[in-house]
């Protein structure tokens, strides 16, 4: 996979439909050079059009950057029992700029990915050709793209759009993610398809098969026969993030080169991919003779598969005492998402726990479903520097003594994980209680409290000299005390930054 400057072809094919169900595969004889097609230059991301009869690929030039002269073509040649040399059908002119096809919807439109140059940057994006000649740019909410690679497809239906991209949040350079359409002109946020399809590595040239549930793609991450091999695998459930085992398709497709772009429709006999191995080029077509049994899905719009946009749950971070963005980390049990800018999108589908942190904050467990809701979501961390003081809302008592409830402890994990992960930084501990009862007993409780504090943060690896402790008894109240609700407030637990 080398930068260079693309130039997306469109040629016919036969294709057909038909209906068989989930996901065999079985090749017959060995590949056929697209030799009407291939040449010196390379060609690369195929993508076939499910409506036309067409295929769509790039042929990359000869250059090894991006320059102000780049430009994309576009190609057409109308079916024949034989490849033809093809025809410029438009041309559409770009400063700077690397493309390539992703597919085409319902209407005709071609989608296509973009990747732009700017000062050192890159930056993808996806757009579309209408069919008036005209160019329109595709919003996908959260979509940050910043690799030199980026390629995808769209489902035949129009639904769903599987993009390769490098973002904050991938295992490792190109991730591929899921994008669904919301309506005809809006897309939801994107969606990492997780650690059983993505890997360290790269994986790119997605195909979504007409069950939208059979994924393909070529990746150089699982020690395939050579640099990229094609792989396959099935959606388990709705969430994206569940997958079956990927299989490595195998020979005659896979080979010591690199595979990538493998495509096919149902109920067609053929299917194409692009293969480094005796090519003339950096990349040639090939095709090969396919069985499978996997079935369109059933669902005939986008109507009637759209999820809510209450579906998702939005997160912003932000300093407690600023209320401006911070970098922060998202922690679940399958995955640490990062973001500079504090921003998350999470899809809640179970009560799961979540924890989110910063350097130089304190961090914060959640529930979904329960502490958040859908939609945006604000998500304050109180900052650890001299002077500030956190009050721990979560460490409780029993009535009248020193034992902590069963579940404090968790509050107090994410103090010793802050402390460990700040470790100049040195505490003193508060105790309060109300004003009810013996000043002097509610004194040597809130001393008690606060001493039991101090004791558990120590046995969890946090030095003794980084402690102190003090009991205010009800001397320091930061409510009324003259009704319970006001009360309680003043039964608290607290902690002081004294060092940084």
């Amino acid at each position: 996979m080398k930068n260079y400057i693309a130039t997306i072809l469109i040629f016919s094919a036969c294709f057909f439909s038909s209906s068989p169900s989930n996901a065999q595969i079985q090749f017959t004889g060995e590949p056929i050079d697209l030799l009407e097609l291939n040449t010196s230059e390379g060609e690369n991301y195929l993508v076939l059009n499910p409506h036309k009869k067409m295929i769509a690929f790039t042929k990359e030039g000869s250059s090894t950057g991006l320059s102000e002269a780049d430009y994309i073509e576009r190609f057409f040649q109308a079916f024949d029992s034989t490849w033809h040399p093809p025809r410029i059908f438009t041309n559409w002119e770009q400063e700077q700029g690397m493309f390539s096809p992703i597919g085409f919807d319902l209407n005709g439109n071609e989608y296509f990915s973009e990747v732009s140059y700017v000062q050192g940057i890159y930056t993808g994006r996806v757009s579309k050709f209408l069919n008036d000649g005209g160019v329109a740019y595709i919003d996908v909410p959260f979509l940050n793209s910043k690799s030199a690679h980026q390629s995808g497809c769209l489902s035949k239906d129009g639904r769903y759009m599987i993009l390769s991209m490098e973002s904050n949040y991938t295992y490792g350079v190109e991730d591929l993610y899921m994008i669904e359409r919301k309506s005809n002109q809006e897309w939801k946020s994107p969606v990492n398809l997780g650690g059983q399809i993505n890997s360290e590595f790269q994986e790119i040239t997605p195909f979504l098969a007409e069950d939208n549930r059979t994924l393909f793609f070529a990746t150089n991450g699982r020690r395939g026969e050579g640099s990229f091999d094609i792989y396959y695998s099935r959606r388990l459930d709705n969430s994206w993030r569940n997958w079956t085992t990927p299989v490595n398709i195998g020979a005659p497709v896979n080979t010591s080169g690199a595979e990538t772009s493998f495509s096919f429709l149902a109920g067609d006999e053929w299917a194409y991919f692009v293969s480094s191995q005796d090519s003339d080029g950096y990349g040639d077509m090939y095709k090969i003779k396919i069985k499978s049994d996997i079935e369109e899905d059933t669902v005939s719009s986008v109507e009637e598969a759209i999820v809510s946009e209450g579906d998702l749950i939005r997160l912003k971070v932000v300093d407690k005492k600023t209320g401006l963005s911070i970098w922060s980390e998202l922690i679940s049990e399958n995955e640490t998402k990062v973001s500079p800018v504090g921003s998350f999108v999470v899809e809640a589908l179970t009560n799961e726990e979540i924890e989110i942190k910063s350097q130089g904050y304190l961090p914060i467990n959640l529930i979904l479903n329960s502490d958040l809701k859908f939609g945006e979501n604000i998500v304050e961390l109180e900052p650890v520097t001299i002077g500030s003081t956190i009050t721990l809302n979560h460490v409780l008592f029993y009535r009248g003594n020193s034992k902590m409830i069963e579940g404090s402890e968790k509050e107090l994990d994410l103090v010793v994980e802050m402390m460990n992960d700040n470790p100049d930084i040195k505490i003193l501990l508060k105790g309060h209680t109300d004003n009810q009862g013996d000043p002097t007993l509610n004194l040597r409780l809130s001393e008690a409290r606060v001493k039991a504090v101090r004791k558990y943060l120590i046995s969890e690896g946090i030095n003794a000299y980084r402690i102190k402790s003090v009991g205010y008894g009800g001397n320091a109240p930061i409510a009324s005390n003259d009704t319970e609700e006001t009360r309680k407030l003043n039964r608290r637990v607290e902690f002081e930054v004294i060092e940084d």
